[in-house]
């Protein structure tokens, strides 16, 4: 399925651009109104995979969770049978973290890497 045709995504607009140049001069711009968006909105939960914007999430009083837990809450819920092909899959196009990581977090749900 293409994110495009993803009918529980929305496309939003952040509107206080100040807190968004402000969280500029410490992170990258998506995630920056990823950040802004959520306090303006009032929540409480962030998905963010950049350590330093995990950090400035959780400055402001933000849960965060990561591309990861977002599988994990998918095998849990029944969604995904495994997280592993999933990760072999986003590390082959890229997504950048450590093999040290993964087998922490798989094993924590009884799987294993390599």
């Amino acid at each position: 399925m293409l994110i495009e045709n993803a009918d529980f995504l929305r496309r939003a607009s952040v509107e206080n651009q100040h807190l968004v140049k402000f969280l500029l001069e410490l992170i990258d711009y998506g995630e920056a109104e990823t950040i802004a968006l959520a306090i303006e909105r009032k929540l409480d939960l962030v998905v963010l995979d950049d350590k330093d914007a995990r950090k400035v999430a959780r400055g402001f009083g933000l849960r965060v969770t990561g591309t990861l837990g977002i599988l994990l809450l998918a095998k849990r819920r029944g969604l995904i049978s495994e997280v592993a092909p999933y990760i072999e899959t986003l590390k082959k196009h890229g997504f950048r973290i450590s093999d040290e990581v993964v087998k922490k977090i798989l094993e924590s749900d009884g799987e294993n890497w390599h």
